[in-house]
């Protein structure tokens, strides 16, 4: 299973309503906003496919400028999926 720890830098002022909404993604734990525009948070998925599908989603949200990854584990892939991603493959 992957997990990953991302940060999310919000626009100015959006971070406080973007938590929540956030936080209630499948698969997606708000662990802390140590300013007023960033959003740390984990993203677990059964597949690297789905973390990649997840960070485009947040990616997608009004309010937020971009999604990068701080960590990653790739614990317990399925057989045949790929384990070597970059950074580049999650930022947006």
């Amino acid at each position: 299973m992957p997990i990953s720890g991302v940060v999310i830098t919000c626009l100015p002022g959006s971070s406080e309503a973007l938590t929540p909404l956030i936080d209630a993604e499948n698969g997606v734990q708000v662990h802390g906003t140590p300013d007023g525009n960033t959003i740390i948070a984990v993203i677990e998925s059964e597949t690297v496919q789905g973390e990649v599908d997840m960070v485009k989603r947040l990616s997608d949200m009004e309010g937020v400028q971009t999604v990068r990854l701080a960590y990653h584990n790739f614990e317990d892939l399925t057989q045949g999926e790929p384990d070597t991603h970059s950074a580049d493959d999650k930022e947006s």
